[in-house]
């Protein structure tokens, strides 16, 4: 059929038809056409039986190889078998082996956060062994203040004065003043007896019961470790600068100076602003007790409070003396001083900073409530008004509301606060000036002495002489050694 087909389509071609016959020299094309059209069939003929033997062989190929491709596909499938229950074996034997694992990383972690919180309890221990013992020291201190008498005596010929004050020359004429003034004040019925809610001394800081010159006020030496010498504290470069300025002058001469860009109460205000009182507080003890005072061996600056002084105001105390602090000094830094000697908080007059609200940002404080969450931070500079000469009886009186019957002062920022005792129209009043003449335990002046013994004469105020009523000032094992930078002629006077 397909062979009949080719041959209809080639006559087709060559232009045979069904109706006509062909002529002679047509039958000649024609028979050279069909030896063509033969020869094509043939090749026809020819491939078509080629291809059906191909494709006989291809099928029995294509069966051996199916079979052999069976046989291929039943082995893999046992070998898959096989494969699965050994992935089967290793799969049960990695969990054990990562369970395996995971106890031992358990166990190392559990080792090591056993070590790690051996050594934080370790820390945490010592810690609180060195707060403790900062602890004991401060209430040794303290009760060094407390000390009394086993019977307080009623007469200055009773009292072991060895005793009660033993950093004190024992023939001190100003001690005996003051001692007999106390026994009266505390005899009832006497000339001299002042009730006990009226038995109030007031004391300035600087000076007066703590070296003035380590080689500056203590608030000023402050402010300079803060700014030139605490890592935690990252200083403008114009508060390095002042800083720099004040300290080198101090160091050279023992004065106080005042830089032009900021002055003392400018750079308290910046260096600590954002502390809270208690965060302040803590600063100053922290400082108080590991900074060594310039100028001075065997001695930080907690430590420099003169022992003469300390032993009166437990004298004091054991009469039923009111103990109060009132210094130029900003407050928080007094009382993160006297703390320890068990003057509290609420027992300071001094020169305030400005606090606010921590979220106030700079709103006026009767515009702004705060919230029960913010605190009151340190936030600017220190009062225009400094606690300094009259405003010092300023300051008592508006805090106490009384006058006090003994002050105790050193320098003219005090005479003020003497002169408001000695003139107490209620109770006879004691002024006490306390004067630094020593030229070789401290850094006293002669010259200066001499004026401050003229006004004490003047006003009628009683002198304390360090270098003639103390035994000791600081204690034992504390020396002078001269300020950096100084010259050795310029220590003398460098008060």
């Amino acid at each position: 059929m397909t062979a009949a087909i080719t041959a209809r389509s080639v006559g087709r071609l060559w232009g045979l038809t069904r109706d006509g016959l062909p002529s002679e020299e047509d039958k000649d094309v024609q028979n050279r056409k069909n030896a063509v059209i033969i020869v094509i069939l043939a090749v026809l003929a020819v491939g078509l039986g080629v291809l059906f033997f191909i494709t006989n062989a291809d099928k029995g190929k294509l069966a051996d190889t199916n079979a052999s491709l069976s046989a291929q596909v039943k082995a893999l499938s046992g070998e898959k078998e096989s494969l699965e229950s050994q992935v089967s074996g290793l799969k049960d034997e990695a969990v054990r082996a990562a369970e395996a694992a995971k106890a031992e990383l358990d166990k190392a972690v559990q080792d090591a956060s056993a070590a790690v919180q051996a050594n934080l309890d370790e820390a945490v221990q010592a810690k609180e062994a060195a707060e403790a013992a900062l602890q004991a020291a401060r209430e040794a201190a303290a009760l060094e203040t407390e000390r009394r008498a086993p019977e307080p005596a009623r007469t200055a010929e009773e009292m072991d004065f060895s005793a009660v004050f033993p950093s004190w020359q024992p023939d001190s004429a100003a001690l005996r003043e003051l001692v007999d003034f106390v026994l009266a004040s505390a005899e009832e019925g006497g000339a001299g007896y002042i009730a006990p809610a009226d038995r109030i001394a007031v004391f300035d800081m600087d000076g007066t019961i703590l070296c003035e010159k380590a080689p500056i006020y203590i608030d000023s030496c402050l402010t300079m470790y803060r700014v030139l010498d605490d890592p935690s504290y990252s200083a403008a470069e114009e508060e390095r600068a002042a800083m720099q300025e004040m300290r080198d002058h101090a160091y050279a001469t023992g004065e106080n100076f005042t830089p032009e860009t900021f002055t003392k109460d400018d750079l308290i205000g910046s260096a600590f602003a954002g502390m809270t009182p208690e965060e302040f507080r803590a600063y100053v003890a922290d400082f108080a007790d590991k900074v060594d005072a310039v100028g001075f061996s065997g001695m930080t600056y907690g430590q420099s409070f003169y022992k003469p002084m300390l032993e009166v105001i437990g004298f004091l105390r054991a009469y039923g003396y009111d103990i109060w602090m009132v210094s130029a000094c900003e407050r928080e830094v007094v009382r993160g001083l006297v703390e320890r000697f068990g003057i509290p908080y609420d027992h300071v007059i001094a020169t305030d900073v400005v606090y606010s609200a921590s979220g106030s940002e700079g709103a006026p404080a009767d515009e702004y409530n705060m919230g029960r969450d913010e605190k009151i931070v340190l936030s600017g500079p220190l009062d225009e008004v400094e606690c300094g000469k009259s405003g010092k009886p300023a300051a008592i009186a508006r805090e106490l509301g009384k006058r006090p019957v003994l002050a105790f002062g050193n320098s003219s920022g005090d005479f003020s606060m003497l002169n408001y005792a000695e003139g107490n129209p209620d109770h006879p009043g004691m002024g006490i000036l306390v004067v630094c003449d020593d030229t070789v335990r401290e850094y006293g002046s002669e010259q200066k002495a001499a004026d401050f013994y003229a006004e004490a004469e003047k006003q009628g105020w009683t002198p304390f002489s360090m270098a003639n009523d103390w035994l000791t000032i600081y204690g034992e094992g504390v020396e002078k050694v001269g300020l950096p930078g100084a010259a050795e002629e310029a220590l003398p006077d460098a008060a």
